[in-house]
């Protein structure tokens, strides 16, 4: 009997505060969620320590053959871009621990793929939770909404 290799990718929209994750398992929606630090946290390097756990528990946990990370964008605010760049650093670090492969995909890849409409960013969160209303019948959050359309674009454009 021929054995079923199945691949499982992690795809995050990774932030200090609130990561969204999705899991596909065949090119199939099988789970998501957040992880969320403590909201009254206020230093970043704390919040940082936080996400880094429980991505490395989560990680541990589903032990995933491959794992997608939304890249950073400046957004008018030069800290805000300092701490995003610094905990892709820190997942980037995790990934190289466990030997874990990974790709950084640009967000306007994934949304132009995924046909995420809108030029401000109120606008595009806004489309992409409809999308997933439409594509998966779910009520999702923003960050949420947007682990599960770059895990879309993962599932079909990575080999």
């Amino acid at each position: 009997m021929k054995e079923v290799i199945k691949i499982k990718i992690l795809n995050f929209d990774q932030s200090t505060k609130k990561s969204g994750y999705s899991i596909f398992l065949d090119n199939k929606l099988d789970s998501y969620g957040t992880l969320d630090s403590n909201p009254n946290e206020k230093n970043p390097i704390e919040r940082m320590k936080e996400q880094y756990d429980l991505m490395k528990k989560l990680i541990k946990k589903i032990k995933p053959d491959f794992v997608v990370l939304e890249n950073t964008q400046f957004q008018n605010n030069y800290g805000t871009f300092q701490q995003l760049s610094q905990m892709q650093g820190v997942l980037m670090a995790l990934l190289f621990e466990r030997n874990i492969g990974f790709e950084i995909v640009e967000p306007t890849k994934w949304k132009s793929f995924s046909k995420v409409k809108g030029r401000k960013r109120v606008e595009q969160k806004a489309s992409a939770i409809q999308i997933i209303k439409d594509t998966y019948d779910l009520e999702v959050s923003e960050d949420e909404a947007d682990a599960i359309l770059l895990g879309f674009w993962s599932t079909n454009n990575i080999k």
